[in-house]
């Protein structure tokens, strides 16, 4: 099962103010409001579409609450003047509802001018989930928002993955220094680097040493099931059903990551597999109502 982007989370940092402008590069714009009637961005968009109606009411606020590390943001200065920043959330990310107006705050802060942003709002559903209408993130690894990608020319130097490790200042001044920084989720770039290195086939036959080397990168189930689910909807079912049996021998215990397999098999049209996994995650969570759901969908 899909786990939410959580709103409220512990990594606070608050700094000083300062009322300049920037706007991400203008690219076309679209919006989309579900079934329930709450609008979503998708696509290129600028910071002042998020500071209409209904997004002001938290990028306004968290813009103007976060305090900026002075020292470190003005160590930043020298170093951003001929850097590109990529700037992938989702407006319905209450991760990305905290970070991004600290982002522009501190870009804005560190001089950084229009032309050098860009963003993009990715989508949240199933069939689309973490991509853009015009597909801006293929091929770039977004798997988790925020994404703040920083690029020298065209070439990445390195990027904060959803929060920062340390501070976005200090972050941000390891990555256009080129000093050594390992962004969060460790355990999803390595899998993501085998994966491009290697045949998925010979990966699932060396499961059992590929998930011994994950079980030391990975802190929770939800990195190695978020990256599942972006594979899923991009159709590498080959790579996500990987994602998912590795989760499953990192984290035995889990209910969430059977559930997980039992939806990739019902989608392979697996249903012999899929049964078995609903029932594992019955077997960890007998009220399950959702494992219910589904195995009584499948008789």
């Amino acid at each position: 099962m899909k786990l939410i982007c959580i709103a409220a989370m512990a990594f606070l940092f608050y700094s000083c103010q300062r009322k300049t402008t920037l706007q991400a590069a203008i690219s076309p714009q679209q919006t989309y409001t579900d079934p329930s009637g709450n609008p979503m961005l998708l696509g290129h968009h600028t910071k002042e579409d998020l500071q209409q109606t209904p997004y002001k009411d938290w990028f306004d606020k968290n813009y103007a609450a976060y305090q900026i590390d002075s020292a470190s943001a003005n160590a930043l200065k020298p170093f951003v003047k001929n850097k590109r920043f990529e700037i992938f959330m989702g407006t319905w990310c209450g991760d990305s509802r905290r970070e991004v107006p600290r982002m522009f705050k501190l870009l804005e802060y560190a001089g950084v001018t229009a032309s050098q942003v860009t963003m993009i709002m990715l989508d949240d559903h199933d069939s689309t989930y973490k991509q853009s209408p015009d597909h801006a993130e293929k091929g770039k690894f977004i798997h988790r928002v925020p994404d703040l990608v920083v690029y020298n020319g065209k070439k990445e130097m390195n990027r904060i993955v959803e929060y920062p490790v340390v501070s976005l200042e200090k972050d941000l001044l390891c990555i256009v220094t080129a000093t050594a920084y390992q962004p969060n989720y460790r355990g999803a770039v390595y899998l993501q680097q085998r994966v491009t290195a290697e045949k998925t086939d010979l990966l699932i036959k060396d499961s059992s040493n590929l998930a011994a080397h994950l079980k030391a990168l990975l802190q929770h189930s939800a990195e190695l099931n978020t990256l599942g689910y972006v594979w899923m909807a991009a159709g590498e079912t080959d790579k996500a059903l990987l994602a998912f049996q590795l989760n499953a021998q990192v984290f035995p215990n889990d209910a969430n990551v059977y559930d997980s397999l039992g939806e990739i098999n019902l989608k392979l049209n697996n249903k012999a597999a899929a049964r078995k996994y609903y029932l594992k995650v019955l077997d960890l969570q007998p009220e399950n109502a959702h494992a219910k759901k589904m195995l009584t969908m499948m008789q």
